[in-house]
């Protein structure tokens, strides 16, 4: 049997072509830190000051502390140690993400379930215990997710889960939640232009200092890693890439990428490589590029006619490109070997 586990630290799918601003009258102010689970860089081009650099990385960490799974004492675990026991009283931002998420699973009939936690935990993609789990303990832990057995209570803000054994992973979400969450801090601070890359999950705020939009490149997939076949050109908008070149594993010549069907409890398995969203909310495009890499490309590109302000680009792995009806406005090929099956 042979097994290779691979796990990218999701810097590269999206590229950011054309940096190319300074804070005026002086360096470009930065950091790169780890949180979330991923790399996480932040690059502020106006006026921007250590103390509200400072002040970001604080809420990132602090959206990690109540909505990791993998924090012991997030209000997450809290849940999840009290599933099928009690309700568990959580903030206002927990709450929030989760009935988002619920949002998200109804709209896609369930294909994004805020309840995979056990299914994730069992497959242990992204590590070194990664592996094809039992069928029948697969089928065991499936019984358990199910979003429709999530309560939520507005009024006392709590969650609980209605069967024991049941476990939210806010994986496919957070990332987006905090991304808007970083822009509302520089709009509170009256910042004009930033670019912000959680682990692939880009957020292109403002325009470039010379007024053009920002040109995030597309990465192609697989081992063409720091090459891309096109990019889009955007002003505040979240560009956010799914695909199963991001975290993976192969288990005899089988490739088993990170993003689950809820109904099989196996990873997806499909001729797309990659899609990614551009919307003007994080927590959207976020949750979107999961849900319309699970379904079909004309089944994702339908639910994104429906919704106002929403963008979508598939790629398939014979270097097929489909796009929705207004990406058309965002998106350059610069690959001539891919080919664009709209025109």
């Amino acid at each position: 049997m042979r097994k290779n586990v691979r796990m990218i630290i999701f810097f590269l799918t999206v590229i950011i072509l054309t940096v190319g601003c300074q804070k005026k009258g002086g360096e470009d102010l930065s950091q790169t830190i780890f949180a979330l689970g991923t790399v996480i860089s932040i690059n502020l081009f106006d006026e921007g000051s250590q103390e509200l650099m400072t002040e970001i990385i604080e809420k990132i960490n602090s959206i990690e502390k109540t909505m990791s799974k993998n924090l012991k004492d997030s209000e997450i675990s809290q849940i999840n140690r009290q599933a099928g026991i009690s309700p568990v009283k959580v903030s206002e931002e927990t709450f929030f993400v989760i009935d988002k998420a619920i949002q998200f699973a109804e709209l896609s009939n369930g294909m994004f379930d805020p309840t995979l936690g056990p299914i994730i935990e069992l497959w242990g993609i992204g590590t070194e215990a990664a592996k094809v789990p039992d069928l029948k303990e697969l089928s065991e832990l499936l019984s358990k997710v199910d979003y429709r057995k999530v309560q939520l209570n507005k009024k006392e803000q709590t969650v609980f889960l209605e069967l024991e054994g049941m476990a939210l992973d806010l994986g496919g979400i957070a990332k987006g939640f905090a991304a808007d969450s970083v822009i509302e801090l520089l709009r509170v601070h009256k910042i004009n232009n930033a670019m912000l890359n959680l682990g692939g999950n880009v957020f292109a705020y403002g325009k470039k200092d010379n007024g053009e939009p920002w040109k995030i490149a597309i990465q192609s997939s697989f081992d063409q890693r720091n090459s891309y076949f096109g990019y889009v050109e955007v002003v505040d908008k979240s560009v956010v890439t799914s695909g199963s070149y991001e975290r993976y594993f192969e288990e005899d010549g089988v490739v088993y990428p990170h993003i689950f069907d809820a109904k099989t409890g196996f990873p997806v398995q499909t001729e797309v490589v990659s899609v990614t969203v551009i919307a003007a909310s994080s927590i959207d495009a976020d949750a979107l590029s999961t849900i319309l890499f699970a379904l079909s490309i004309e089944e994702g590109i339908a639910i994104v006619e429906k919704l106002d302000g929403i963008e979508c680009i598939y790629v398939t792995k014979y270097d097929r490109i489909y796009l929705s009806s207004g990406a058309k406005e965002f998106f350059v090929l610069t690959d001539s070997s891919y080919i664009l099956n709209n025109d």
